[in-house]
């Protein structure tokens, strides 16, 4: 333990918290994905031999999000009129509605509406260096308060100092975090998609989404543009937390290549989208 600070993050995951494992069912189907002559019949066994995942991949497979125009009645359908990269994202998707199911809906609102602010930045082409899909984007929206998740679960007491404290003092709740507890939930979450084996890019947007200067020099455009994402949603009305604040400097515009110029394509693009949030809230139950 850190005397003056709390924990430091290797001591709060040796004594504290435990990291959530991705189901086997995913990792089986990760490993099997990354290969292009993977075999789709098996792919759907391995995705129906988790029930939860596989009623989660069949409700987001129906729901207007990717608007297939038809029922999906099977994993077996799903898998053939899916790709691959398309797969593993909505698994993903699922395993995140899954660890999240218990939150506040307010958080889960949030993090959702965060996954559509990441999809209408790609969608609007503002970040420039991101060769993934939408689809990948809004992965990366959905999850980067996902160690918060984990906090409020091992460390209830103190989760209630930070809420206390970012009321009391109108701070942000990762510098709230750091003073509580010594560690915030974006360290936290990268650590966590670390575990979960996921791109050096989703690591260092999630680390460095409050803080670029904690993210690798290559991944700051991604993570910057995760923290407007974050700004975009919380503007909407869309907070994590009541009372919370969020803080985007000029220099995180810039890290981006966010322009003037982009922001009004950029936000139309995204109240589009209101409309599937609540549809897509509704199947992470």
């Amino acid at each position: 333990m850190c005397p003056d600070n709390g924990f430091d993050i290797d001591t709060l995951l040796d004594e504290v918290v435990t990291l959530p494992s991705l189901p086997d069912s995913v990792v089986k189907l990760t490993e099997m994905l990354d290969d292009p002559t993977c075999d789709m019949k098996a792919v759907a066994a391995i995705i129906s031999s988790d029930p939860a995942i596989a009623l989660k991949t069949l409700r987001l497979v129906n729901s207007a999000y990717y608007g297939l125009g038809q029922e999906v009645t099977s994993v077996d359908h799903a898998t053939v009129l899916l790709g691959a990269k398309v797969l593993k994202n909505l698994a993903m998707t699922a395993t995140a509605f899954e660890c999240m199911k218990s939150s506040a809906t307010q958080f889960l609102t949030h993090s959702v509406a965060c996954g559509f602010a990441m999809k209408s930045i790609v969608l609007s082409g503002c970040i420039k260096g991101f060769v993934g899909s939408e689809d990948e984007a809004f992965t990366y929206g959905l999850i980067h308060d996902i160690g918060k998740v984990i906090l409020e679960e091992y460390m209830p007491d103190e989760y209630a100092q930070v809420s206390a404290l970012v009321e009391a003092e109108g701070i942000p709740w990762y510098q709230a975090e750091q003073r509580i507890i010594g560690v915030d939930h974006a360290e936290l979450g990268a650590r966590l998609a670390q575990k979960w084996k996921l791109t050096p890019a989703v690591v260092n947007a999630i680390r460095g989404h409050h803080e670029l200067a904690k993210c690798d020099e290559g991944h700051r455009e991604l993570a910057a543009n995760l923290s407007i994402a974050n700004q975009l949603c919380s503007l909407s009305g869309y907070l994590a937390h009541p009372k919370n604040t969020t803080q985007v400097l000029d220099e995180t515009y810039v890290a981006a290549g966010m322009t003037c110029d982009a922001l009004p394509g950029l936000t139309e693009q995204y109240f589009n989208m209101h409309g599937s949030i609540d549809e897509l809230l509704g199947l992470a139950g």
